[in-house]
């Protein structure tokens, strides 16, 4: 099978990859820090404020790991055309 093929049937999920050991340490001891945080603050709208905080943070990650994969899909596209263009 292709790669083209293993992609069309969703064998590949570009969104889908290992994370290095670093990275994982790094989230690991960020999720810990969260965790304290939120017992260490008495008022409930506070822990609530902290999690709905880290949650947006959460989400603006996502949004520039995306943004960062479309450009690269975008900057290899460019590549390869000059390089067959050539």
């Amino acid at each position: 099978m292709t790669i083209l093929e293993d992609f069309f049937y969703g064998n590949i999920l570009p969104c889908e990859y290992e994370q290095s050991a670093e990275v994982r340490k790094k989230l690991s001891e960020m999720n810990i820090t969260i965790d304290r945080l939120i017992a260490a603050a008495q008022d409930e709208n506070l822990k609530a404020a902290i999690e709905k905080a880290f949650d947006k943070q959460s989400e603006l990650i996502a949004l520039c790991e995306r943004d960062t994969y479309l450009a690269g899909l975008k900057l290899a596209s460019r590549l390869i055309t000059a390089i067959l263009a050539d």
